[in-house]
């Protein structure tokens, strides 16, 4: 691996990192409520999210959400040169291409949040029936966007295990631990067990989980490169 590869692979790495960390502050900030309850119907949760924080979470995690494209193509590229050149641009497009559609079910976050704000504060009960019904049809519309990223995560994680397993990237092996549902799942484990730390950790779970996993990309890639050019 020369200097330059090295270079580029580390800014690449940056900057899905600092995807995952701004997006992840966006996403946690219009989301978060102490109460919890984010999988009960009706998005009730967002009624005790106040409407300066839902403004300043929808612009700085959608905004910032792009940079998961820089970061896909550098996990991408740490499968290419350790061998896997298919698997690698799957993950590279897949991922790509899965975070485009996330970032499209989090943009719509605000409307289902800001129908659920004016469902709390309105007391005309045949108003609240419409507006029900609007925030019925704005999730039937919303959700599935971000079962289309998980279902790309579950495709990108058994490639993950798979190669690096074989010894197939720029990966050590053990990295193959963390892959991306499998931290994702431990993070809704510790909600749906009913841990407390639950509650602040399911807003923002998918930048959680690639803050890790970049992170130990950033790291891996430093270590291929050292042990590449003894």
């Amino acid at each position: 691996m020369d200097k330059k590869t090295y270079n580029t692979l580390l800014l690449t790495g940056i900057a899905g990192f600092l995807a995952a960390l701004f997006v992840g502050i966006g996403e946690f900030t219009l989301q978060f409520s102490q109460l919890g309850g984010y999988e009960a119907e009706g998005y009730g949760y967002f009624a005790n999210v106040s409407k300066e924080r839902l403004t300043i979470g929808h612009f700085f995690s959608t905004l910032a959400a792009p940079l998961y494209i820089l970061g896909y193509w550098h996990l991408g590229q740490m499968f290419i040169k350790g061998g896997s050149k298919v698997h690698g641009w799957i993950i590279t497009l897949l991922g790509g291409y899965a975070f485009m559609v996330g970032n499209a079910w989090l943009g719509g976050r605000i409307y289902l949040a800001l129908t659920a704000h004016e469902i709390a504060d309105t007391t005309d009960a045949n108003f609240v029936l419409q507006l029900q019904g609007l925030l019925s049809e704005f999730g039937l519309h919303n959700e599935p966007l971000v079962n289309a990223l998980r279902l790309a995560m579950v495709v990108v994680s058994i490639l993950w295990i798979w190669r690096i397993v074989l010894g197939k990237t720029l990966y050590p092996r053990w990295v193959a631990l963390f892959s991306p549902a499998v931290i994702l799942a431990a993070i809704f484990a510790t909600y749906f067990t009913g841990l407390s730390i639950g509650v602040w950790l399911l807003p923002a779970a998918m930048n959680l989980v690639h803050l890790i996993i970049f992170s130990i990309s950033i790291y891996a890639a430093h270590r291929a490169y050292k042990k590449l050019n003894l």
